[in-house]
């Protein structure tokens, strides 16, 4: 199931979410959970982009931490315009994956 938590939303933050769940036609608390979930995962490519930004992680480390593949790291650079910082090595062991995946090499 899950935990139970509790919190006081601000008037107008919950006026908001009343109208979004309207439009929506979806039930309070699943509504929540489900902005709840795109905001985790937002603040995870953020995190991820930034750590990449700072030289602390790889793109393909910056993609496991965001949950995404490398391809949508990519996407996420493209769209804000972020330099890409690749290594021919990256890229190799990035192929190695991919043909291990699909049973291509052993």
């Amino acid at each position: 199931m899950g935990n139970k938590i509790s919190i006081i939303l601000l008037d107008d933050l919950k006026e908001e979410i009343d109208k979004l769940k309207e439009i929506y036609k979806e039930e309070q608390s699943s509504y929540i959970r489900k902005l709840l979930w795109k905001s985790v995962a937002q603040e995870k490519l953020d995190y991820a982009l930034n750590q990449f930004i700072d030289d602390k992680t790889s793109l393909g480390k910056s993609a496991e931490i965001a949950g995404i593949s490398i391809w949508e790291m990519l996407d996420e650079l493209h769209k804000r315009n972020i330099t890409l910082k690749y290594k021919i090595s990256e890229a190799e062991l990035e192929i190695e994956k991919i043909l291990k995946k699909y049973k291509k090499i052993e």
